[in-house]
């Protein structure tokens, strides 16, 4: 009506006032997330850890093989010392000759080559035999052999004895009891070398 006052309507009530705005509500979760984000923790990796890449081994430095001695001789250069100088096996030993040719050194017979037949200071033969290594008794058998046909053939007829002397490092524990049953015809022997210094008179 006219001329009549409005009476204020009544005042909204606190709740009301309370009351968040959804604007409100997404600024305040906004700057909740603003700040500083914390990082979740990340789980220990449970598996098998990688291996790390293998070193590359540094190759050893070749190793030069030491040269063999000077006084180490296999049996062919013995045999071959012995044909030049059989008088170091035996004082007054020579190489057996036919028709003055020195012809004992690898002496071919009917049955096998005598690696060096040779004459002492009476004349008699000597049979002079290398043993290679890992022989056994079948060596002795060789060495009698040699024995026999020399002297059938040969110191028979000029009315002279043969015996036999067998070169080796050691005598084989097989071959002992065998060359003690020969002792008086076949002899064994080691070798050695020996190096002697002589003063040069200027």
């Amino acid at each position: 009506m006219p001329g009549t006052s409005k009476k204020p309507g009544p005042l909204p009530s606190a709740k009301l006032s309370q009351a968040k705005d959804p604007e409100d509500d997404v600024e305040l979760e906004l700057d909740e997330i603003s700040g500083e984000i914390p990082v979740p923790e990340i789980p220990a990796h449970k598996g098998p850890k990688p291996k790390p890449p293998a070193a590359k081994k540094a190759k050893p430095p070749a190793q030069s093989k030491a040269p063999a001695s000077p006084f180490e001789l296999d049996a062919a250069a013995l045999r071959g010392l012995l044909a030049e100088q059989p008088g170091s096996l035996e004082k007054g030993l020579r190489v057996y000759r036919e028709d003055g040719k020195a012809v004992g050194a690898g002496y071919s017979s009917p049955v096998g080559e005598i690696d060096l037949l040779a004459t002492d200071t009476a004349g008699h033969f000597v049979v002079v035999t290398v043993m290679e290594k890992n022989s056994g008794n079948e060596l002795l058998a060789d060495v009698l052999k040699r024995l026999g046909w020399a002297r059938k053939h040969l110191a028979e007829a000029e009315g002279k004895r043969v015996r036999g002397i067998v070169l080796c490092d050691e005598v084989p524990e097989d071959l002992s009891y065998t060359a003690a049953a020969v002792a008086d015809t076949v002899r064994f022997k080691t070798f050695r070398f020996a190096l002697s210094f002589d003063d040069i008179e200027l």
